[in-house]
């Protein structure tokens, strides 16, 4: 938990805009508050609490809940609201929460081979998921926007949401994403490029949609449920199909167009082995779960892969293998480690974060990647950098992605929402 004598240097930082919108930030990252610790976590005074907080009661954004309080308490939002006088008769605790039936959200996750789909409500509470496997690379532009659109029409079939209750819709896409724009530009998930994958999403529900990287939203959802990794600058490199980056500061993605960056694509050599983006020797090209598999079918009889991509099943076979002792297999988990060692080292030397979080399906392999791993990260980093950056092992599943996205969306949802006059 995030040391609450920092908590009013750090959201006065945030560019929040407003008094309205620091309130709702801490109920998002804390849950539940009474009214006095509102006013000592934001800073603002507890008749401006009172105040901001009845007008956002009355808009229905938040509402008031009870909870059991000891024998005594200081936190007493009437007679006391300072709470100077120390001990006080034991009473039910009112506290302020935000409205989950002020409206729905949905985020939706495109990766290679599946779209998994969240509805939540506006306090963050997942109500329905869904999983789709597909074929996404056998999709054209116009085929991938109508069933994005009906997976987000299934969900608000599925928990009875009118349409306009639902407050945003978050797409994580794999890949390169312009945020900004809304456009997808290139993913190994889908064989077409270039396309406004927002606008007709936008105009079918008559809601704000917001795009990301895939590796942003992880790093989010790790944020959130690690609040240690929200302090500072975090740099997620997401291992498992492909190698992608997520970057949040203080627990938000800021830096630039979506805070994604496709690290899986710098170079460890021209000639190197063929990368899914068309090029040769990149990072991707030795780490991602389609390169090991594709290296060990070279010399292993191992079925082929659907769309270049393994399945888990595959993945888990080949692993087994890898384990049982065979030195090829070794050599491609070593170079493996060495590539993820050079992404690593990259990061620590461009960025210089306070945090470097390895995540993702692909590092169910790191025990046989550690020795290489460690050794080469070794050479390629000052010593004095390696030890200004915490190095962090999160192996985490694809729902992470979804849970991510609805954080991303709830956080737009949020800013639109406090943007009205005080």
């Amino acid at each position: 938990m995030t040391d609450q004598t920092e908590l009013p240097r750090r959201i006065s930082g945030m560019t929040r805009g407003s008094n309205r919108g620091r309130l709702v930030e801490v109920l998002r990252r804390h849950g539940p508050l009474p009214r006095v610790e509102l006013a000592r976590s934001t800073g603002l005074s507890f008749p401006a609490v009172s105040g901001l907080t009845s007008r956002l009661i009355a808009e229905e954004l938040l509402c008031e809940t009870e909870t059991t309080a000891p024998p005594w308490s200081d936190d007493s939002d009437d007679e006391d609201p300072d709470g100077l006088n120390g001990r006080r008769r034991g009473r039910p605790a009112v506290l302020l929460t935000l409205n989950p039936e002020f409206g729905r959200i949905i985020a939706v996750s495109l990766r290679m081979n599946l779209i998994e789909t969240l509805i939540a409500d506006f306090s963050g509470f997942s109500l329905a998921q869904s999983r789709l496997e597909i074929a996404t690379r056998a999709l054209d532009a116009g085929a991938l926007c109508d069933l994005v659109i009906t997976q987000i029409n299934a969900m608000l079939e599925t928990t009875a949401t009118p349409r306009h209750r639902l407050l945003g819709i978050g797409i994580a896409l794999q890949g390169i994403v312009n945020a900004d724009t809304g456009r997808h530009l290139w993913s190994p998930a889908l064989s077409v490029t270039d396309i406004d994958l927002a606008k007709p999403v936008r105009e079918a529900f008559g809601t704000e949609v917001v795009m990301a990287n895939d590796a942003v939203a992880v790093a989010l959802a790790l944020a959130a449920a690690e609040p240690s990794l929200a302090q500072g600058l975090m740099a997620l490199i997401l291992i498992g199909h492909g190698v992608g980056m997520g970057i949040v500061v203080d627990g938000e993605a800021r830096l630039g167009a979506g805070a994604g960056s496709e690290i899986g694509h710098t170079k460890l050599g021209s000639n190197g082995p063929q990368c899914r983006c068309g090029q040769r020797g990149c990072i991707e090209a030795h780490l991602a779960d389609y390169a090991l598999y594709r290296d060990a079918r070279t010399f292993l009889d191992l079925p082929p892969a659907a769309s270049q991509q393994p399945s888990e099943v595959q993945m888990a076979l080949l692993h087994e293998r890898a384990r049982s002792g065979d030195p090829r297999l070794e050599h491609v988990f070593q170079q493996a480690g060495r590539a993820l060692a050079e992404a690593v080292a990259a990061t620590i030397s461009v960025l210089r974060p306070h945090h470097v979080v390895l995540a993702g399906p692909g590092l169910q392999a790191f025990d046989m990647m550690r020795a290489a791993y460690e050794e080469r990260l070794e050479q390629a980093v000052l010593p004095w950098l390696l030890k200004s950056t915490t190095i962090h092992l999160r192996p985490s599943e694809s729902a992470a992605i979804v849970d991510g996205m609805m954080r991303r969306t709830l956080r737009d949802v949020d800013r639109n929402h406090m943007d009205a006059t005080e």
